[in-house]
């Protein structure tokens, strides 16, 4: 994990030496901004990517974020995270980068930040950050601390009645600028679990690799998979365990997730994706809370679908080419499909 880690790292660092393409830094927040080519923006996307990836998005994600940017006349601001086994502090740590980059995108691109809309987008562990963020900012709110907003009274379940009666003497402030989310392959795993996803990578990456690799390339990309196994072994055996819980995630989701239009969205062929425990849960929650949840099961794809990046073209440094060659990994058809799918889902979210 951490060779791979080192792997992105680099090509990051030689996009950047390349001026970063149409991608750009926020240097106040560490964000990575990417605005719409040929469009005026109206609105932004805050993305959070999955685990290991979503720690260089503009990198992992290129393709599939520019889509959605110059496709919906957008602006994306994608928040990288470190790892860390309590997914609270990761959570709470993007919505504060994002706030204030978005504050500055507002600024710079001439959008009036107290009416640009946000969606926000994830992709796997990203999606969980995502929805720990929602169920916090229904708290906030409860807490008098959010945006003014629709003033809806909140409401929730009575344990007894099983009804729905509303939450004394509270008006639910609203969830600011929030019009929806878009959560793409939701993965809300175990430690151990977690680890299956970046072995999955790996493999993906020695499959691509397979027959045009040669020396060190080929012996790094060689020993991914097995890396990835002895972390899910170390992991399991430390009994490692994420914050908060699975379990409480969800229990989060049902009690407290804001927010206006939620679409859950699941590949063909996913054996990680968790869409449907998430669906049932926020399926209850809307049942007291004014706002849509819809899933789609698309015909096409897989866990990895949204990752689609190359270092063609890249100024990589003799050291670099070396270790990792030029490649391109993922399917650049599904990264397509995938964006005219956010584009619907803009258009339904905005109607």
């Amino acid at each position: 994990m951490v060779r791979l880690t080192t792997a992105l790292r680099r090509i990051d660092d030689a996009k950047s030496r390349d001026g970063g393409g149409a991608w750009r830094v926020c240097e106040a927040t560490g964000a990575r901004v990417r605005a719409p080519r040929a469009k005026t923006p109206w609105g932004c996307v805050h993305f959070v990517g999955g685990a290991v990836l979503g720690s260089f998005p503009d990198v992992a994600y290129d393709a599939w974020l520019s889509a959605c940017a110059d496709d919906v006349g957008l602006v994306v601001v994608a928040t990288p995270y470190e790892l860390d086994l309590d997914h609270e502090k990761c959570a709470m740590a993007v919505k504060k980068t994002y706030d204030e980059a978005r504050r500055l995108a507002c600024a710079k691109e001439g959008m009036d930040a107290s009416r640009a809309p946000t969606f926000r987008v994830g992709h796997s562990l990203g999606c969980k950050l995502l929805c720990l963020v929602a169920s916090a900012e229904d708290a906030n709110e409860r807490e008098g601390n959010g945006e003014a907003g629709d003033g809806t009274i909140d409401m929730d379940v009575d344990a007894t009645s099983g009804t729905a009666v509303a939450v004394s003497g509270t008006t639910r402030g609203g969830v600011g600028n929030v019009a929806g989310h878009f959560l793409v392959a939701f993965n809300n795993a175990d430690a151990t679990d977690s680890v299956k996803l970046v072995e999955k990578f790996a493999r993906e990456l020695l499959k691509k690799r397979a027959g045009a690799a040669s020396g060190a390339s080929e012996e790094f990309f060689k020993t991914l998979p097995n890396l990835a196994a002895f972390a899910e072994r170390a992991a399991k055996a430390a009994g490692l365990e994420f914050k908060p819980t699975p379990a409480q995630t969800l229990e989060r989701c049902r009690t407290r997730f804001a927010s206006k239009r939620v679409r859950l969205i699941k590949f063909k062929d996913d054996d990680l994706d968790q869409n449907d425990e998430l669906l049932e849960v926020l399926r209850e929650r809307m049942k007291v809370y004014p706002g849509r949840v819809d899933a789609r099961e698309l015909d096409f794809g897989n866990h990895l679908t949204p990752v689609y990046f190359s270092t063609d073209g890249l100024k990589l440094t003799p050291a670099l080419e070396k270790l990792v060659g030029q490649f391109a990994l993922g399917d650049a058809e599904g990264v397509r499909k995938l964006s005219a799918e956010f584009a619907a889902f803009i258009r339904d979210a905005s109607s």
